[in-house]
């Protein structure tokens, strides 16, 4: 190598190296807090009317149900959707205590009338970047401590997943944290999760209910006395008041469930409106 080509090569390396330094160093700067200042136990409030008044905020918070967004279809109509999707607003009273924690959930959902749609061919990067304002915005209601994203994304739907993710995180605040519910699938044998760019998510809550075909096998797997095997996995449940499983998991009856769950977050869902004696026999079971 001539001494022209080996300084070309030294100046070319040095600025890889000032580039990666920049890049690590914005990272470090991004850090997050992640989600351990959020409450130990957190009610979903779906649309609905919901009255959680009667919720202590030291020991309990509220992820509410705070927008829908609907992807596109294939066939979408400039006229009706102009920005390339739609956004449905809260509709319903949500009502709690000052102080009360917040997670606003965004709920992504894809078209009732394509079963089989994709959005990775037709969803325009400006659009996901929209989509991707869309949820972030959420950061600015008051009381809010964390956004979740609610999407049960397909196989076809993972690359456009993963790339939203990465725009929400970088559109939020350090102090806010991201989560998101996983399917029990993608936290025990689908690895996608884990081939995220490091600090993505902040948190993955596996959905332990509504699981259908997956269930007893999400059932054995439980029984195992296995951790999820996605490290965002290993800090959140999610269960839901009317199932069998939920059921044996809100009363720490479940077979196999090791005694180091109890410190997990645990995240209810209930089918009808909260009230104070659906709640209090769970506060008691699982508040600090």
């Amino acid at each position: 190598m001539t001494t022209r080509r080996k300084i070309l090569a030294y100046v070319a390396a040095a600025a890889i190296a000032s580039a990666s330094l920049a890049i690590y160093s914005h990272t470090t700067l991004f850090a997050r807090a992640g989600t351990k200042s959020l409450p130990e136990i957190v009610f979903w409030a779906w649309e609905r009317p919901e009255d959680l008044r009667f919720l202590n905020p030291q020991h309990s918070g509220v992820a509410f149900l705070a927008k829908t967004i609907e992807l596109p279809s294939r066939n979408a109509n400039p006229e009706t959707a102009p920005a390339g999707f739609v956004v449905r607003p809260r509709l319903q009273p949500l009502r709690i205590a000052p102080g009360t924690p917040l997670i606003a959930v965004a709920r992504i959902e894809t078209p009732s009338t394509n079963h089989s749609v994709s959005p990775a061919p037709f969803i325009t990067i400006e659009i996901r970047e929209r989509i991707a304002s869309e949820i972030a915005s959420l950061q600015n209601i008051p009381s809010v401590r964390a956004i979740q994203i609610d999407f049960d994304a397909t196989t076809s739907q993972h690359v456009f997943y993963s790339v939203l993710l990465q725009d929400v995180h970088h559109k939020l605040r350090p102090e806010i944290p991201l989560s998101i519910t996983a399917l029990a699938s993608w936290c025990i044998g689908d690895p996608w999760l884990a081939r995220l760019p490091p600090g993505t998510i902040d948190e993955a809550v596996p959905m332990l209910f509504r699981m259908g075909p997956d269930a007893a096998n999400v059932a054995a797997f439980l029984r195992s006395s296995e951790e999820f095997r996605v490290p965002a996995c290993q800090n959140s449940l999610g269960v839901s008041t009317d199932e069998p499983i939920s059921q044996q998991l809100l009363t720490k009856q479940f077979p196999g469930t090791p005694a180091i769950w109890d410190k997990k977050r645990i995240y209810v869902f209930a089918p009808r409106a909260w009230t104070p004696s659906a709640a209090n026999p769970i506060l008691k079971e699982w508040q600090p």
